[in-house]
């Protein structure tokens, strides 16, 4: 039976680990027994220190009431009574240290007594001194007799004392050598065994394992050489389950390989590689159909045989980037194919680092041009054989509402009415129409120059008065502040008047849109603020995409062409400012668009005098100005 490779690895761990941890146990025996020896001698050591310290405490305490007969220094007295009391606290202390020593706690009984006795004349040669006890010449010299007879003793007694633990200490120190020592040779031995059976088992185990191991290795190498796989491993371990997920993985490889092909095989779409010489390298039979080259020719050609002359600089260039690592590249080129024709081809180029070679896929742009050939031609009839009569009708619509061609009932100046709001507005959605044309195409120009926000405000603010009066809105604006923007001033009226237009029109009846300017971080923050029905809560980014309307209460809705907040969108970002709309305090939306200030500082009085000076005539913004139209 073949062992799994947890079980083996279990056996590999498991059987060091109990050596290991029953000579630990051992060992952990014998350092305790070392810890306790080692107690033991330190606890004889400092019995026999207290004893040697009691000798001195007795004897001092004796000289020093003798200094104090002759003296009569009180400091000697106090010295005396302190080493009287050392020698009791040095009692105490040896009987801790001896409490589980019956033959030494005997002997410091007998000498404990002895020292009593010395005390007890030592005290009465005290009071003698101090004259509370009378004492005789005879009665003193048998005091010194008896202090001398007790301090023979005391001191034969404690000798015995220190004799015994020393003897004690001694064996002691040679016990815990010979334990410390056979603790390290036990140590040297359970490193040398655990290194002799750890590798014993590891050679046991690996030797089959390892074979195992250089086949699933070899199996590995020639997967991803795509080469043909050595035959499966037999056995129910994690290796032959690995070995046998490599052969199940190659044939779904092989699998893949020929679903890939065939994809690449009836692609539409021209897929190729390019080396880093510029020549094809490879290239599905798409080519065929959509060039007229054959695949096995292309590979022998360079790009610049197949690309328009005058875009192989643009096509080398995208190359040039995505092999320097910019990511996936995406050109327009014509391409010259087999009978001498421009095919528009859009080229997406990935460089592929294990390939060392540039991945294209080519798609045929030849339906998408001729859209925009026809988008451009219609939007050049708007633009010449629609806006042109447009505008005619509506100045004549104009002088007959101003009584140019003589008077006019009200039923007819009703309608005539109602017809210039209807071809006011067509104006507006051409207008909206070719501008976003020309942001599509990139031909939008502006004509920047330094201007103050606040003559923008001036100029804008006529533009929507009507309009605002004419659904019974009020205007209102601060203090404007001078602040000084590089911009194109009648795009950016444009921009503003679009967005007070709107504020007005989703705004209730005798409500009030507030207009307002700030110094946002080297910024001109621009702030339209109504409390009408507001942006619903998500969609505030979608708005400003084309044909987006924010989706309101039909008793206020007013339809638009869904073109106006994408145009201003535009013209800001071409301004290299942000926009966008937030909820208003109590209801209702703020729009508000930032352009950046301009570095140069002028005065009041620069700009009052610049800014009077001659403007171009300003653009159509969006906004008839004598209908006060919205466009959006």
């Amino acid at each position: 039976m073949r062992l799994n490779l947890s079980q083996q690895g279990l056996i590999l761990v498991g059987v060091p680990i109990g050596l290991m941890l029953a000579f630990l146990m051992f060992l952990s025996l014998l350092l305790m027994k070392v810890e306790r020896e080692a107690t033991e001698n330190d606890q004889s050591r400092t019995t026999i220190a207290t004893a040697n310290s009691l000798v001195k405490q007795y004897y001092d305490a004796a000289s020093r009431l003798i200094i104090y007969k002759h003296t009569r220094d009180e400091e000697s007295r106090q010295n005396f009574l302190e080493q009287v009391n050392g020698t009791e606290e040095s009692f105490r202390r040896l009987e801790q240290l001896l409490k589980n020593d019956p033959s030494q706690l005997k002997r410091l009984a007998q000498l404990k007594h002895i020292a009593g006795q010395g005390m007890e004349l030592m005290h009465r040669y005290e009071r003698h001194i101090l004259g509370t006890e009378r004492m005789k010449e005879l009665d003193v010299a048998i005091l010194y007799k008896g202090f001398d007879v007790a301090g023979a003793q005391f001191t034969a007694k404690l000798d015995q004392l220190v004799a015994h633990e020393t003897a004690k200490h001694k064996i002691g120190s040679q016990e815990e050598r010979a334990t410390r020592n056979l603790v390290k040779i036990l140590i040297l031995t359970g490193v040398f065994l655990a290194c002799v059976v750890g590798i014993a088992l590891a050679r046991y185990f690996s030797k089959n394992t390892t074979s195992r191991l250089d086949l699933l290795m070899n199996n590995t190498v020639r997967l991803s050489r795509k080469e043909q796989l050595l035959p499966r491993l037999r056995g129910e371990d994690e290796i032959s389950r690995l070995d046998d997920f490599f052969h199940r993985m190659a044939d779904q490889l092989v699998a893949a390989a020929k679903k890939e092909r065939a994809i690449l095989d009836n692609a539409v779409d021209v897929i190729c590689s390019i080396g880093s010489d510029g020549r094809f390298v490879a290239a599905n039979p798409a080519c065929r159909q959509v060039w007229g080259y054959d695949p096995n020719k292309l590979t022998s050609m360079h790009y610049r045989q197949i690309i328009a002359e005058a875009d192989q600089v643009r096509f080398a260039q995208s190359l040039e980037d995505s092999h320097d690592g910019k990511g996936m590249q995406n050109v327009e080129t014509s391409v010259l194919n087999a009978s001498g024709e421009l095919i528009p081809m859009l080229w997406s180029i990935r460089w592929s680092e294990p390939e060392q070679s540039l991945f294209c896929v080519a798609h045929d742009i030849t339906d998408r041009k001729e859209v925009e050939r026809v988008k451009q031609e219609f939007v050049a009839v708007i633009s010449h054989e629609l806006r042109t009569p447009l505008t005619s009708l509506q100045a004549t619509l104009t002088l007959l509402l101003d009584g140019a061609y003589g008077p006019i009932s009200e039923t007819a100046e009703s309608r005539l009415k109602s017809a210039e709001f209807g071809i006011a507005r067509l104006i507006s959605l051409i207008n909206d129409l070719l501008d976003i044309e020309k942001m599509e195409a990139g031909k939008l120009t502006m004509l920047l120059e330094d201007v103050d926000i606040a003559v923008i405000v001036e100029r804008a603010l006529p533009s929507v008065a009507g309009f605002a009066e004419q659904q019974r809105v009020m205007l209102e604006t601060g203090a404007i502040p001078h602040l000084v923007v590089r911009a194109d001033p009648d795009r950016i009226v444009q921009v503003l008047v679009n967005l007070i237009s709107n504020s007005i029109k989703f705004s209730d009846d005798d409500a009030t849109v507030k207009l307002t300017v700030v110094d946002a971080e080297m910024n001109a923050e621009i702030q339209v603020v109504d409390h009408g029905a507001g942006v619903p809560e998500g969609l505030e980014d979608s708005i400003f995409s084309k044909y987006e309307q924010a989706h309101v209460s039909r008793e206020r809705k007013k339809r638009g062409t869904g073109l106006g907040l994408p145009i201003c969108k535009a013209i800001v970002e071409q301004h290299g400012g942000t926009i966008g709309v937030r909820r208003t305090e109590g209801g209702g939306s703020t729009f508000w668009f930032r352009l950046p200030l301009t570095s140069s500082f002028e005065s009041e009085e620069q700009l009052s005098l610049r800014n009077s000076g001659g403007h171009s005539p300003p653009r159509d913004t969006g906004v008839n100005a004598s209908a006060g139209q919205p466009v959006s």
